[in-house]
């Protein structure tokens, strides 16, 4: 794996390092990386940190390959895009993203690794977004840290955009709006979150796409990402996620909470294409609408 770079007459006669801060905005610490491994190459030779360029010439870093805890674990992938730089996985529903201590198997990072074994890629695991356990849908995962550090910059500046499709209790009055409260655990060591003055900013735009006599279909998205942020949000403002007994929400009519990641827009981190992506509704939640449909 590799990123190239072309120099062009502005940044003649600068250093490779300044160009790899400068322009393709390698962190402090993967520059680092790069010198340990030698991996950087200005017209197909090695050179250092230090050399300094003229225009046309081509940088090359090339990425190591990088040890990884996983467990590789032959796992079924909806996969709804990849190359060489990202993966766009489709994830279950009932399914973790990380291994935990007593939990190493069965996870979507294990399902990943092993899919990436079979192409002789071997690099570590990083989910870019991040979806709870029981929530479904389409999750960002980056194939190197420098991959992964420029999307979390893009996550951070509201570049890449999260929608999710929800079902909640009770018809929605407003056609829509934006939830901006602030989030944290209530007290200390406090399972669950709230809505607290001593949280972290945390907003959430809503608009409501079907409203039935005892619940509304929501799409919504999100500015931060705030840990459980939509079922907070929702909860508070007395529209609970159906399946979410955790924040209020009944398993009367699904056994887990209605949410799904549904959409993904960004910029490619290499090519700037700007992407976007979409997961189908998965089969409970769509049962759970023709269900609402018929009350």
């Amino acid at each position: 794996m590799y990123i190239e770079y072309r120099v062009v007459k502005d940044n003649a006669n600068r250093k490779v390092s300044q160009i790899l801060k400068t322009q393709l905005k390698f962190s402090r610490g993967e520059i680092r990386r790069i010198k340990r491994c030698a991996g950087l190459m200005v017209n197909d030779q090695t050179v250092r940190l230090n050399t300094l360029v003229k225009e046309g010439d081509l940088i090359r870093v090339n990425f190591q390959d990088e040890e990884q805890p996983v467990i590789p674990q032959d796992i079924p992938l909806d996969i709804l895009f990849e190359d060489e730089h990202i993966l766009v996985v489709n994830k279950p529903c009932n399914m973790l993203v990380h291994p935990l201590s007593h939990h190493v198997l069965n996870t979507l990072a294990n399902g990943v690794i092993y899919h990436w074994q079979l192409q002789g890629h071997n690099s570590k695991f990083r989910a870019v977004s991040r979806l709870d356990k029981d929530t479904s849908g389409a999750i960002l995962i980056a194939k190197s840290s420098y991959i992964c550090h420029q999307l979390a910059e893009q996550m951070q500046n509201g570049i890449c955009r999260r929608k999710y499709l929800a079902v909640v209790h009770g018809p929605i009055t407003a056609n829509s709006g934006i939830i901006d409260l602030p989030i944290g655990r209530p007290y200390e060591d406090s399972l669950i979150f709230g809505v607290t003055p001593r949280g972290k900013e945390a907003i959430t735009h809503f608009t409501v796409m079907q409203r039935f006599a005892s619940g509304s279909l929501v799409k919504l998205r999100l500015e931060t990402g705030r840990t459980h942020q939509i079922r907070v949000h929702m909860k508070h403002i007395g529209h609970p996620l159906m399946g979410d007994d955790l924040y209020g929400g009944s398993l009367d009519l699904i056994q887990r909470q209605a949410l799904h990641s549904w959409r993904l827009q960004f910029n490619h981190p290499v090519t700037k294409e700007i992407m976007q992506l979409e997961a189908p509704l998965p089969d409970d939640m769509t049962s759970l609408i023709n269900d609402l449909k018929k009350r």
